[in-house]
């Protein structure tokens, strides 16, 4: 499969300490490409570096072969990459359905001040966006929720407040950052279950988790990050008996489902 999201030498380095070592990676369309590793292997540190988050030492990063690095968040969405983040980030005090909206205003073409000065064109697009917004509460099972104010709902539900957020503005490609963290088994089987299903409509996803059973149950292609460098790459069932990744985790290849 051709490349969607395409990764080149990426090196950045923090006081002395290298993060990430001429790291590389393409993620394709319609595809879920699992990033793992121990803590402090780099993970999070490469999508901060894609999504602009942070600036790297050296590298490139292209979407759809066009240079993506350095762009703000609304810019990716606007090229079509949105993300999550390790800590949950929902507006608490803004209803679940306004929470999905923001992630459409981010998409908008259209600038803040033109919808408070209800421009031509604007209503139209509001109305759109309130559309695809109930459209994406509904995907996610969270329509009954959608006046609620969002710190208001379960901690399970406000990760899929979340995930629906950067759904809602219909990406190419979505990177997820421990998406099912702090969940218990029944909530991480729904929400793997969800991903699969974003798949399906042909979104690429990156996903970074430390559930090993839902990574290698859910991913079509699985990246090892160790101490900022990829030490190997490929379908689940090549890396759950790559004897350098079982090493990597010390041992721990029962944890991680990871045998030889």
């Amino acid at each position: 499969m051709a490349a969607l999201l395409s990764i080149q030498g990426l090196s950045i380095s923090f006081g002395g300490l290298t993060a990430l070592s001429d790291f590389s990676l393409e993620a394709p369309a319609g595809a879920i490409t699992a990033l793992i590793g121990p803590n402090g292997a780099g993970k999070t540190t490469a999508l901060n570096c894609v999504s602009g988050v942070l600036k790297p030492d050296a590298g490139a990063v292209s979407l759809d072969g066009r240079p993506v690095l350095g762009l703000a968040g609304h810019q990716l969405a606007r090229r079509g990459l949105t993300r999550t983040f390790q800590n949950l980030q929902v507006f608490g005090r803004m209803s679940v359905l306004e929470n999905v909206m923001v992630g459409l205003h981010g998409a908008s073409r259209r600038e803040f001040g033109a919808a408070m000065l209800r421009l031509p064109g604007v209503r139209p697009e509001e109305r759109a966006i309130g559309e695809r917004a109930w459209e994406v509460l509904e995907f996610f099972g969270l329509a009954a929720q959608a006046g609620q104010p969002a710190d208001q709902l379960p901690y399970g539900d406000q990760k899929r407040v979340e995930l629906a957020r950067a759904l809602a503005a219909r990406p190419r490609l979505m990177l997820l950052d421990e998406p099912v963290a702090g969940l218990n088994p029944a909530e991480t089987d729904a929400l793997g279950s969800l991903i699969v299903k974003i798949r399906e409509q042909g979104v690429g996803l990156v996903l970074v988790e430390h559930d090993m059973s839902l990574v290698m149950r859910v991913s079509d292609q699985v990246a090892v990050l160790s101490g900022g460098r990829l030490i190997a790459f490929g379908p689940p069932s090549q890396i759950q008996a790559d004897p350098e990744v079982i090493r990597t985790y010390l041992g721990g290849g029962e944890e991680f489902g990871l045998v030889a």
